[in-house]
């Protein structure tokens, strides 16, 4: 949470510093009331074992000039914990020493998030507006383990060695918990366009002791309406 406070608050003064300047650049047309916005961006996940892609699409309507509620979509590329990598390696080198051939398991968590939220946008007097958000949705990761020369053997991995992490069920691949955010980041109006310079913290509830954390930073860029 203090890497959220930090970017939140990087953002927001960038935001604000910049926008005098921009006020006086943006033609009058970026600076017309904003109704709404559709986006569609990528970006990366931090703060996981592995830096991976993600992708989103976002759409929002304002019902007030400084809030703003939102729908967003997520893919992540791969969000496995490191306690499943551990186990996926210490998997192998058990097969190995027991069959006395090579065995070398890779996996990854293919996640797709669902969000409903709401955005507090900073007052400024140009087309650039600060926000910070909340919200709350939705996590599906689907689990896939392969072995190097074996292919695809997630059943059996799962059925005899189980889920390492605890976030896979033994019984099936993928699992769907409920989900909270937060969010900060910098938009602009320019013209008929909307760009959107964001920070997303997700966490996914497993159980009361386990969850999904995501920290994830994009660039979406859309239309306005």
């Amino acid at each position: 949470m203090q890497l959220l406070r930090s970017i939140a608050l990087s953002l927001i003064f960038l935001g604000v510093a910049a926008s005098p300047s921009l006020a006086q650049q943006q033609p009058s047309s970026a600076r017309t009331p904003l109704r709404g916005y559709l986006i569609a961006g990528g970006g990366t996940s931090i703060g996981t074992p592995q830096m991976a892609m993600t992708l989103s699409a976002e759409i929002a309507e304002n019902v007030h000039p400084d809030v703003q509620v939102y729908l967003s979509a997520g893919y992540y590329d791969n969000l496995m914990s490191q306690a499943g990598r551990n186990q996926l390696l210490a998997a192998g080198s058990a097969l190995t020493s027991v069959t006395g051939t090579a065995w070398e398991f890779e996996g990854r968590d293919r996640g797709r998030s669902f969000t409903v939220g709401i955005k507090f946008l900073v007052p400024t007097a140009a087309g650039v507006r600060p926000y910070i958000g909340v919200g709350a949705g939705a996590l599906n990761l689907r689990r896939t383990v392969r072995e190097r020369s074996r292919g695809n053997v997630t059943d059996a991995f799962l059925a005899q060695f189980g889920s390492g992490d605890g976030v896979i069920d033994i019984t099936q691949s993928n699992t769907t918990k409920p989900m909270a955010e937060v969010a900060a980041g910098i938009g602009a109006a320019i013209s008929r366009a909307y760009v959107d310079f964001g920070y997303r913290y997700r966490k996914a509830f497993h159980n009361v002791n386990q969850s999904v954390d995501v920290s994830q930073v994009g660039v979406s860029v859309g239309v306005k309406f």
